[in-house]
């Protein structure tokens, strides 16, 4: 026998993440579903150089950078002399990772590229890639797609832009360029203020207010743009903000109308007075635009993100839309937020399954009488990893045909040619997009991401003690990071409780609710009816079993529903998985796809058990689940 020491005896070799582009199957499925084959060959390579850039030592540096140098107040928010300064201080690492978000198009991506319908699925595609590398800068970037999508849709449709001022236009047009820009010294993040003490999601009760004083905003302008600051004074208190950094920002404000209204409002304006902390006069005579952060909140995770509670004391700002209509018009900021945070779902379980896979191909464990195996060969851990695996498969269809539609609601125009028969099956008629869009956002976030912090901590489980630390020495490998990160995704942009809710009312409205429910029986329909290479049980009817279930939707009041109201979102949440799950087996046959769409069905009691195979055979099937590919191709992997 020898004994070990700190620097001699077994030392682990540490796993390889690859690119997810080609590691990660779950991804690859959705690549070539949701994107048809022009796109394809025109982005391929530049998905697949963003999958290894993710991965770069650079990008980890940033990531521990950010995670060691958290933000702060310089000086708690106040100088030496005890006057408030509130200067925010970031790290390089976080400023890092948002010039490199910004460079590489994560938010421009969904507008400036020419794909049309499928600029969205490619760009959250991409965003899938990124955020499980990016130490939560994509929470900025989610409120800055929402603010561009709010102003595009003021300036491009005619009813509304008709409507603005010329001012208005030049203000909205100028910001809208600044949210969309690639160069990361012109573009600009958003924050999305809704949250105070009176509740989280429930913003009935907002006490900020905000007063129409043109008069005043006329001597107020930007030195360097002309851009004004705005003719409205708001003033209040913020409870969160998570994005404090940012260069403007979306809130809600109680006029003297009545009701709640949105405005756009600059960060920072300018001061001739403005000075440095010692005392200069500021080359740019830059000051915050009537905020002062109260303090920055202490986090359970994403504490590189800077949250504050902030003061609004005359800040100025511009109304967009009508003046008490602003739930109307946050909700386009939430449809994106809320996609936003299911992608950064999947991306974290994405990357948690990678580190587990690779992890599962170096390690070994004792196989009695003192043999030795792989992780690969453990029948029991392939088994784990091939339900996570297949969890994980449905959880992602959703989310980018979540993304897919939106993307069809932005630009409704008829597929062409090229666009495939299984994508065509699940592409919703273009009078219906709108309708599934309501509904979908609040039905995948709370779906995708209440499963995700589950599944994410199997991923931290499957490593062992070593999945618990906080690995910023090897920072590729800290699932524990990811795990405390993914926890916040089911409560913010509304708890599962929260989307639930308005799930039901969303169903329920006199307005749209039955248009709503037209629209997922259409799809319902359409996908179960796709003829691919590959069959389904005859105990398996989604269009039926959504017919009980619309009918009790139909018949019953929102208060007889509304105890039941996450039941009923999941029950929709599973027909939609089910038949995305069928049509991607469907259009090529794949063996492994067939495989996880019988699991799926097996797993909420559709079908009955398979029968039994031998073990060597049960193991080669779950293999290929985790792996992805025939046996024969996985072999040389392992």
């Amino acid at each position: 026998m020898q004994s070990s020491d700190a620097d001699k005896g077994f030392f682990q070799r540490p796993p390889v993440l690859e690119n997810q582009v080609y590691d990660d199957a779950t991804f690859q499925r959705c690549f070539t579903l949701f994107l048809p084959g022009d796109v394809v060959q025109k982005v391929e390579t530049e998905v697949a150089e963003l999958g290894n850039e993710v991965l770069s030592d650079q990008v980890f540096a940033w990531v521990t950078d950010s995670e060691h140098n958290k933000p702060y107040l310089k000086g708690s928010g106040r100088d030496v002399f005890g006057q408030w300064k509130g200067d925010l201080v970031t790290g390089e690492g976080w400023r890092g990772l948002q010039d490199f978000g910004q460079a590489h198009g994560i938010v421009a991506a969904g507008y400036d590229t020419p794909y049309g319908a499928f600029s969205r699925p490619y760009q959250f595609l991409r965003i899938q890639l990124w955020t499980a590398s990016c130490a939560n800068v994509t929470c900025p970037s989610a409120m800055q797609d929402g603010a561009a999508r709010l102003l595009q849709t003021h300036l491009s449709t005619p009813a509304l832009a008709s409507k603005l001022s010329a001012e208005e236009k030049k203000v909205f047009e100028n910001a809208f360029q600044h949210l969309i820009s690639r160069d990361p010294s012109n573009a600009w993040t958003s924050g999305q203020w809704m949250t105070e003490r009176t509740g989280g999601s429930d913003v009935s009760l907002t006490e900020t207010t905000a007063v129409y004083q043109p008069s005043v905003a006329a001597a107020l302008a930007s030195k360097h743009e002309g851009i004004p600051l705005g003719p409205w004074s708001i003033n209040g208190f913020k409870w969160f903000s998570s994005a404090t950094d940012s260069r403007m920002t979306v809130l809600l404000a109680r006029t003297q109308k009545g009701g709640l209204s949105t405005f756009v409002a600059p960060m920072r304006k300018h001061d001739p007075f403005a000075t440095t902390s010692t005392g200069i006069p500021k080359p740019d005579g830059e000051i915050l635009n009537g905020v002062r952060i109260q303090r920055l909140k202490n986090k359970s995770g994403t504490q590189s993100l800077p949250t504050a509670e902030l003061v609004l004391e005359d800040m100025r700002g511009w109304l967009i839309g009508q003046e008490g209509r602003g739930i109307h018009e946050v909700s386009t900021i939430l449809n994106l937020t809320r996609i936003h945070s299911t992608v950064a779902a999947v991306s974290y379980v994405g990357r948690g399954l990678g580190i587990a896979r690779a992890y599962a191909k170096v390690r070994e464990i004792g196989a009695g009488k003192g043999a030795r195996m792989k992780l690969t060969e453990s029948a029991l851990h392939m088994r784990t990893l091939a339900k996570m695996t297949s969890e994980y498969r449905g959880l992602m269809l959703l989310t980018i045909f979540t993304s897919y539609v939106l993307g069809i609601s932005e630009h409704p125009a008829p597929l062409g040619p090229e666009v495939s028969q299984a994508l065509k099956a699940v592409t919703p008629q273009l009078k219906h997009a709108g309708a599934l869009l309501r509904v979908l956002t609040q039905l995948t976030k709370a779906y995708v991401c209440k499963p995700a912090v589950s599944l994410l901590f199997s991923c931290m489980e499957a490593l062992g003690g070593v999945g618990y630390l906080l690995n910023d020495e090897q920072e590729y490998l800290n699932v524990a990071r990811l795990y405390r990160d993914c926890s916040v995704l089911p409560i913010w942009e509304g708890t599962t409780d929260v989307l639930s809710t308005d799930f039901i009312r969303a169903l329920k409205h006199p307005k749209g609710g039955s248009g709503s429910l037209d629209a997922l029986g259409d799809i319902i329909k359409t996908a179960f009816e796709f003829q691919g290479k590959s069959s389904y049980p005859g105990s398996w009817n989604p269009v039926k079993e959504w017919e009980t279930l619309k009918n009790r939707i139909v018949q019953e009041s929102v208060g007889e529903l509304m105890g039941d109201a996450r039941d009923i979102l999941w029950a929709v949440g599973d027909l939609l998985v089910s038949v995305l799950l069928y049509v991607d087996a469907g259009r090529d046959g794949d063996a492994v796809s067939q495989d996880i769409f019988y699991r799926f069905l097996e797993g909420k009691g559709i079908v009955g058990k398979r029968a039994k195979i031998s073990v060597s055979d049960e193991l080669a099937r779950d293999i290929a689940v985790v792996y992805g590919g025939a046996q024969s191709e996985i072999s040389s992997k392992l």
